[in-house]
């Protein structure tokens, strides 16, 4: 009885090493933030337009902290101890005003907050950005696509949809691995930010 106890001990502790042993592997990952320009200032004397970046969407589980990779047409994996350090929303929003704000020159780019037409100005303007792929690809890139649209909302509140279009970018990896992948999603992020701020200013003062 003694000897089994022992055994029983034994296995749980064995048991617990290795579980150990699995927490250890865990990486996780952020966005390059040195693509991204992290000393912008606005003055009200810089603004014309004031830009909401309303909270940006990501679809099924790409939202996940776990990083997605495209098996097949059909497939994704989400990986078992490769990790986003923060939501994938929260870190594509922080970036995106960030590239947005170095990209337009005097607008103001307010990031997931309720902006007032009465306080600030007679109008807005919103961006709504849906994203429903963030993933490692099948041929050794990463993948972002999604759809954007941009709208004006009046002094009463009401949204007037101006434009919308759906982007697309892909990113060959430097090396395999999950530390050249969220590399190469930075880079495919950025790229796409650069495409929809630079159709933006044609539509600012319509509608």
């Amino acid at each position: 009885m003694v000897r089994l106890i022992l055994l029983l001990m034994l296995a749980l502790l064995i048991q617990g090493c290795a579980g150990d042993s699995r927490t250890s592997n865990i990486r996780y990952y952020q966005l390059d933030s040195a693509l991204f320009n992290n000393n912008l200032l606005r003055t009200d004397d810089q603004t014309q337009h004031l830009l909401r970046l309303s909270p940006i969407s990501l679809r099924g589980n790409l939202n996940n902290r776990a990083m997605v990779v495209r098996r097949s047409p059909q497939e994704i994996y989400s990986a078992n101890y490769h990790f986003w350090a923060d939501s994938p929303a929260l870190m594509l929003e922080s970036s995106a005003q960030l590239q947005l704000m170095a990209t337009l020159e005097q607008v103001l780019v307010v990031k997931g907050a309720d902006v007032y037409a009465e306080q600030l100005q007679s109008s807005f303007y919103q961006l709504d950005i849906d994203i429903d792929h963030f993933n490692g690809g099948l041929d050794n890139n990463a993948e972002i696509a999604g759809l954007w649209r941009l709208s004006r909302v009046d002094e009463k509140g009401k949204l007037h949809v101006l434009s919308m279009a759906r982007f697309s970018q892909s990113e060959p990896l430097a090396q395999d691995g999950y530390a050249a992948l969220a590399s190469a999603l930075s880079k495919a992020w950025q790229t796409s930010l650069k495409e929809i701020a630079n159709a933006l200013p044609q539509h600012f003062n319509q509608g």
